[in-house]
């Protein structure tokens, strides 16, 4: 699986934006303002805060853009700092809504494109959606990040801010809570791709 280690251009472009290179910030905004809103909106679903909270990051990383260290993964730093904003903000913005650590992770799992071939295949589509979407947040979360965004354990603890550990745990779970229901029809569906 890919994973979301920085190239070796985007590590030059990083190293030009430390050093004030107001094209290669221009860059990284581009590049990434829509995936870290997406991610962040999954978060909590209020449009204007995210969008907020994903410019505040932009501006807070020029500002600070002389003491920023290095990093292997520019997708990871930036996607630790919108959730860390989001977490440390919402209660600010709507006192009503404090955001818990058990909060609803928003994302539509959506597995047609792999998946329908026909009527029958649709069905199963349908009910292995179904299944992904009853998953608790932070597991729908954990499946975002790998198999979205192809972040790799250590990128999904820093960001999630929890043990390398209790990734894989969430992970398993997630795993297992899709089988429990599923994996029969998986066996029933990939049975003649293996013959």
């Amino acid at each position: 699986m890919e994973t979301s280690r920085t190239t070796s251009k985007e590590m030059e472009l990083w190293n030009l934006f430390r050093n004030g290179d107001k094209t290669a910030y221009a860059y990284f905004i581009h590049t990434y303002s829509n995936s870290l809103f997406n991610y962040g909106y999954r978060i909590y679903t209020d449009h204007d805060f995210v969008k907020d909270c994903v410019q505040e990051v932009f501006i807070e990383l020029w500002n600070r853009r002389n003491s920023i260290n290095g990093t292997n993964s520019i997708k990871w730093y930036l996607f630790k700092s919108v959730r860390l904003r989001i977490f440390r903000e919402a209660p600010k913005w709507n006192k009503n809504l404090p955001l818990e650590e058990d909060y609803q992770f928003a994302v539509e799992f959506n597995i047609e494109h792999q998946l329908i071939v026909d009527l029958e295949t649709q069905e199963l589509s349908s009910r292995i959606k179904s299944v992904l979407n009853r998953l608790p947040g932070r597991q729908r979360e954990i499946m975002y990040l790998r198999f979205y965004e192809n972040l790799n354990f250590d990128e999904i603890s820093t960001i999630m801010q929890i043990s390398k550990q209790s990734v894989h745990n969430l992970l398993q779970k997630a795993y297992h809570n899709f089988r429990k229901d599923w994996s029969y029809l998986l066996a029933i569906y990939f049975l003649p791709i293996q013959q």
